[in-house]
């Protein structure tokens, strides 16, 4: 293999260290010229020089030899040897990726993504042929779907129907979408359901380990029970957050302990999801796109005060909810606190904080599953 990589990244560290040809010359002990030529790729390096140059830049000897890129010169001959017709000129990949190591990276992460993204997409493939839940429901789906697009095209395309045959044939239309709406819904809840269980919430063993050593099970529980789970109580006894109190809430029920089944959502100003345990009658989106009416959300406008809601889904089912934002880490001056914002929800007839004097706050999962009507907050039509 030609030496083009070393000298390319010689002059890659030289330029980052700041250091001249003729510094760094001086400094291994050789003339310019030669370090010239080395950086152009015209002279091999080894042995005593390599070290020294090594040595002046700061780096491992390691990291300027040709064995440095392997990882990225093997996932380019990877990606030339997936295409049918090849046209890539393989022979000069270490010298491209050394004149070029920005784009070399460049395409050699875009064909790793596109790998990636081929593999997950045959594993769905594969589980929608194989998943029998899945494969009834898409049947189903499709089945109201014909029924619904024949009865209407009978609808517009006869004029002269009868007026008692138009409203069989509307009450066909209202039923088959029901159905839709129904088959829909279910497989939104097993698919929320298998991601809740088969993908635990987001960096839970970190959780667990922080918020353990500060308020360790048997002593937090018995606690919770003496307080009816208040946060604020369990903040001030284990002398930590409210952030920290509603992550080691949420775990208790599948810690063993003898408590209600409490939800949790964490996120940040942009709405990313940053923490999630969501609950049989409460699915969460993982990715974003959260009903904007959730109090999670408000507690973003009202940093540092906590927030006690009833919340009411489509389907009926109301939920108390507490909401406070913090920031993630101490203040200090002259910068801006980055806030996140946690809400811990429970069925309204389990809670056992005092009721919430207020009529409950009519809120959605996402838009697209949202079933409600003229709500000034829906950003996207619904699929329902």
């Amino acid at each position: 293999m030609p030496h083009s990589l070393t000298g390319t990244r010689i002059r890659q560290h030289r330029s980052r260290a700041g250091l001249s040809q003729t510094a760094l010359a001086r400094q291994a002990g050789i003339s310019t010229s030669y370090l010239n030529l080395i950086e152009h790729n015209k002279r091999g390096i080894a042995g005593k020089i390599l070290l020294s140059i090594a040595r002046e830049l700061g780096v491992p000897a390691s990291s300027l030899t040709e064995e440095a890129d392997s990882e990225l010169t093997t996932s380019l001959l990877e990606a030339a040897s997936t295409e049918t017709a090849p046209s890539a000129e393989t022979s000069v990949l270490a010298e491209f990726a050394g004149r070029f190591p920005g784009w070399a990276q460049l395409l050699a992460s875009v064909y790793r993504q596109n790998r990636d993204q081929e593999a997950v997409i045959a594993a769905l493939s594969d589980r929608l042929v194989h998943d029998p839940f899945l494969a009834e429901s898409l049947h189903l789906m499709l089945s109201n779907i014909t029924a619904i697009r024949s009865t209407a095209e009978i609808l517009t395309s006869v004029e002269d129907i009868a007026a008692e045959q138009r409203t069989r044939f509307n009450a066909a239309i209202h039923d088959e979408s029901k159905r839709l709406s129904d088959a829909t819904q279910a497989l939104i809840r097993y698919f929320d359901k298998e991601a809740t269980q088969g993908a635990p919430n987001e960096a839970p063993d970190e959780v667990a380990e922080s918020d353990v050593a500060s308020m360790p099970l048997e002593r937090f529980a018995s606690t919770a029970l003496a307080s009816d789970f208040n946060p604020s109580a369990l903040a001030s006894e284990f002398r930590t957050n409210l952030h920290a109190v509603f992550r080691r809430l949420a775990s208790l029920k599948n810690e063993g302990v003898d408590a209600p089944e409490m939800g949790l959502i964490i996120t940040n100003a942009a709405g990313q999801t940053l923490h999630r345990h969501a609950l049989p009658d409460f699915p969460l989106p993982r990715h974003g796109n959260a009903c904007p009416l959730w109090p999670v959300f408000q507690g973003f406008s009202q940093p540092e005060r906590p927030l006690q809601d009833l919340i009411e889904l489509p389907g009926g089912t109301q939920f108390v909810t507490l909401t406070v934002a913090l920031p993630r880490s101490e203040i200090a001056f002259g910068d801006s606190p980055n806030y996140q914002s946690a809400m811990l929800f429970l069925p309204s007839d389990q809670s056992p904080w005092s009721p919430v004097p207020q009529p409950a706050r009519r809120v959605g999962i996402s838009c697209r599953i949202c079933p409600r009507e003229n709500c000034a907050a829906r950003s996207e039509e619904t699929v329902l």
